[in-house]
């Protein structure tokens, strides 16, 4: 028997803005930080895994992966199902009068603009690619090898790494 691969299924990253109201958004996040299990299992059912929520200003990003075939289909679906009426907010962006945009609870999709890293970039060389990725380490730690001595590399600093957007 031949030894065959399966193609892994392939991930779509989907994100979107949110805005909720400055009163309802403590009880928003909250709800949708841990959805109750049967708002889960339609979720799953509908392709959608590992959602994250990020404060961006007085918005919210949002952002999921997307394994299903048909994106619409299950959106439309899960839409349909009674208990998702109360869980999701049902205006765009775009349905929103101008003069109603802080007063009105909205979301409103990202366009994707491009990509980096979505290769590996490291030598298909094994040994060459373990020796970049103890260099890489050591640098952050702040060393670096001059001359066969480690040195501290005073340039270094803790504060520019962050999990989260700076506008």
């Amino acid at each position: 028997m031949e030894n065959v691969k399966k193609k892994k299924k392939q991930a779509r990253r989907v994100e979107e803005i949110i805005y909720v109201v400055p009163e309802e958004r403590e009880e928003y996040l909250k709800t949708h930080l841990n959805p109750p299990e049967k708002i889960q299992q339609i979720m799953w059912m509908h392709g959608m895994r590992k959602q994250f929520y990020f404060y961006l200003n007085d918005m919210i990003l949002m952002s999921f992966e997307y394994v299903g075939k048909d994106f619409h289909g299950d959106m439309v679906m899960m839409m349909e199902h009674p208990e998702m009426k109360d869980f999701l907010i049902p205006k765009r962006r775009r349905d929103v009068p101008a003069d109603e945009l802080l007063t009105t609870n909205w979301w409103a999709p990202l366009q994707r603009i491009g990509g980096a890293l979505l290769e590996s970039p490291m030598p298909d060389d094994d040994m060459e690619e373990i020796a970049q990725e103890e260099y890489y380490h050591a640098m952050l730690g702040g060393y670096t090898k001059n001359g066969g001595r480690e040195e501290v590399d005073l340039a270094y600093d803790e504060d520019d790494w962050s999990d989260s957007i700076h506008i």
